[in-house]
């Protein structure tokens, strides 16, 4: 897994951005860029690998919505000291705050003399677009990623300068041009609303001879986070038992990372793979045969556990067209009897390439399954359009009241290899948002926008649910993804709200399901409590009724736990592992398919407070069964499963 933590132009990933500032000896109409490591003398002077724009009121985080553009006049390069300083056609303006942006595209972006691209997310892998924040005057007041507000001035002399990522945290301040002995540096915070009114800023330069006055509720790093430790569940701490039975379905294909949805009792399944867990050899060819792609369109009667199915070759659409949809880990979901679907991984056999697809496609579940069912005209059922920047793989997708958020992920372009020469491999760092235009013949997207934060939301392969937010509005959240910068799972929920602004809760750790796994959600309107139940999967932790030991290991094992992590309406959280557990290691990029008919909200939410008796919530199929908890040999411990499991509830009384 993905274990490199330094930073540096040494590693051989691309130089990193590690200072931006305005210097004020240059009549305040440049912006300084420095480097660790040397860049391309030629490029690093081309204005069009820059760009700088005051920002949208009120818009701090979006990417694709900034205010108006400071043309860049020229470009210096000094390579002594391997800045970058861009001289702006008109002065910075005090106190106002400007984004900057150095290309970081894997093909055409800056790159340094051996031709490796910068790495401009500062991810440990060449690649990756730089985005900054930057701003100096005497007093300046903004938001960090928690929602505090904070300020910071000067008074006596001098200027202070801001240095931010787009999510508003800091990186850096510094005071420039103060006068020794006179120069003050002050501050305050108004702390949001359940944060710990904390603001983080891990470096102040420029204090010698400053009397800095800072508060004590500016810090240098955050503090640990300590997270109330699982419980197992009982009917004396949660309102509701599970219990997981075999369903016998024997010609269920094996599958796994697969596109799923249902129609009139029927479940639709396509796209993903047919063996197990990848492996990290040398050749992508080896790690992701080709063979195991699934190429075929399914659909499982649940009740009499018959299957129907048709090759994407026989149905008439074109390779250009099957695909993507032919591809593993696109992200899609269900809306009424339309099924959208983006992006995907898997070898382009006209290419003879692996690629990540930009493609959206837009298919009817019923006209499909009737297609395949009855030998019906597939071609008829999907619509499809290509867009580079639905060019995501491993990311989730969902939407609320109509808009389309297309959450984390990466867009890789090459074989598979575990980090060799063939790894092309940039994170979107970002929640993509869009309205899907599905009108008679055509399709569109619409109002794209996309909120960006290389240090949180560098993620993939994570759980992306439907939530309701105690004051009963709709939204979305994501749980864990993988890979930290040290290699590890990412452990605070996020939350999408109504307004489509992505938070990061970092008052919470997550112990369980940082991977792919099936997940139920459930909101009490009796407390306004949300819960979603994980199960299996691959965790940070691991319990054993055996011993009733709950361990970690960074390493991320595949797990049998089943558990219900719990958000109350004051925001406070608490896991409970369920006792009952999956019969094996399973549930890593399984698929989940609720029953009809069960009381939810708009957004598929179950009201757990209107559930009276056993009820079956749904079924969990397929996904990547393991042997051991830490696989060596992904390809004889690993395998995909056909296997279905019932899931009922039953409400404590």
């Amino acid at each position: 897994m993905e274990s490199r933590i330094l930073l540096s132009f040494a590693d051989g990933n691309g130089a990193v951005v590690t200072g931006l500032v305005e210097p004020i000896d240059r009549g305040r109409s440049s912006i300084v860029i420095s480097f660790d490591g040397p860049l391309n003398p030629t490029q690093a002077v081309d204005p069009s690998y820059y760009r700088v724009n005051a920002l949208a009121p009120g818009n701090i985080e979006v990417v694709t919505k900034p205010g108006a553009v400071d043309p860049i006049r020229s470009v210096r390069y000094d390579a002594a000291t391997q800045q970058v300083t861009l001289n702006l056609a008109h002065p910075l303006a005090t106190g106002q705050c400007y984004r900057v942006w150095v290309d970081g595209n894997p093909t055409t972006g800056l790159t340094d003399a051996s031709g490796t691209t910068i790495d401009g997310d500062a991810d440990d892998t060449a690649a990756g677009d730089f985005y900054g924040l930057v701003a100096a005057g005497k007093r300046l007041t903004f938001n960090d990623m928690n929602g505090n507000r904070a300020t910071v001035a000067v008074s006596g002399g001098g200027l202070v300068e801001l240095w931010r990522g787009l999510n508003g945290n800091v990186n850096q301040l510094t005071i420039v041009g103060a006068t020794a002995n006179s120069t003050t540096l002050t501050g305050s915070i108004r702390p949001a609303k359940g944060s710990d009114g904390q603001v983080v800023i891990p470096s102040i330069q420029g204090l010698d001879g400053v009397d800095n006055l800072l508060p004590a509720s500016f810090v240098t790093q955050a503090t640990p986070i300590q997270s109330p430790t699982p419980v197992v569940a009982t009917p004396q701490n949660l309102p509701y038992t599970l219990q997981i039975q075999a369903v016998a379905m024997p010609d269920a294909p094996t599958i796994q990372a697969a596109v799923h949805a249902e129609s009139n009792g029927l479940w639709l399944i396509f796209g993903g793979r047919t063996n197990g867990m990848h492996s990290f050899d040398p050749s992508g060819l080896v790690s992701f045969p080709p063979i195991y792609q699934n190429n075929t369109i399914y659909v499982i009667n649940p009740a009499t556990g018959q299957v129907w199915s048709k090759d994407w070759s026989a149905t008439g659409l074109p390779a250009s067209a099957t695909a993507s949809l032919a591809s593993s880990n696109q992200e899609f979901y269900q809306s009424g009897d339309r099924l959208y679907t983006v992006g995907g991984y898997s070898y382009d056999s006209s290419t003879g390439q692996f690629v990540t697809y930009d493609t959206l496609s837009a298919i009817s579940v019923s006209g499909l399954i009737d297609a395949v069912v009855n030998n019906g005209d597939v071609a008829a059922q999907v619509k499809q359009i290509s867009d580079p920047r639905l060019a995501v793989t491993g990311g989730d997708m969902n939407a609320i009241n109509g808009r389309t958020f297309l959450v984390f992920g990466h867009d890789f372009q090459g074989g598979y290899n575990g980090g060799g020469a063939e790894l092309s491999q940039v994170y979107t760092d970002e929640v993509r948002s869009f309205r899907i235009v599905d009108k008679g013949r055509s399709l569109s997207i619409a109002y794209y926008q996309a909120q960006r934060d290389p240090v949180n939301f560098r993620r993939r392969d994570g759980n992306l649910g439907a939530v309701v937010f105690p004051n009963g509005r709709p939204g979305l959240a994501s749980y864990g993804g993988v890979f930290t910068r040290a290699g590890g799972g990412y452990l605070n929920p996020i939350t999408i709200g109504t307004g489509g602004t992505a938070r990061v809760d970092t008052q919470y750790d997550q112990f369980f399901s940082q991977y792919t796994a099936p997940n139920i959600p459930l909101f009490d309107g009796r407390d306004g409590s949300m819960t979603t139940i994980f199960l299996g999967g691959i965790s940070l932790y691991d319990y054993n009724f055996s011993t009733g030991k709950l361990t970690s290991d960074p390493e991320l094992p595949f797990v049998d736990d089943v558990t219900s992590l719990v958000k109350s309406a004051d925001g406070s959280f608490q896991e409970f592992i369920m006792p009952s557990q999956l019969p094996g290691l399973l549930g890593a990029e399984a698929a989940y398919f609720q029953s009809p008919g069960l009381p939810t909200y708009s957004n598929g939410v179950i009201k757990l407070d209107q559930l009276s008796g056993p009820t079956t919530l749904g079924y969990i199929y397929g996904g990547i069964v393991s042997s051991v908890p830490n696989t060596t040999t992904p390809a004889g411990q690993t395998t995909a499963s056909n296997r279905v499991f019932k899931v009922t509830l039953t409400p404590v009384v």
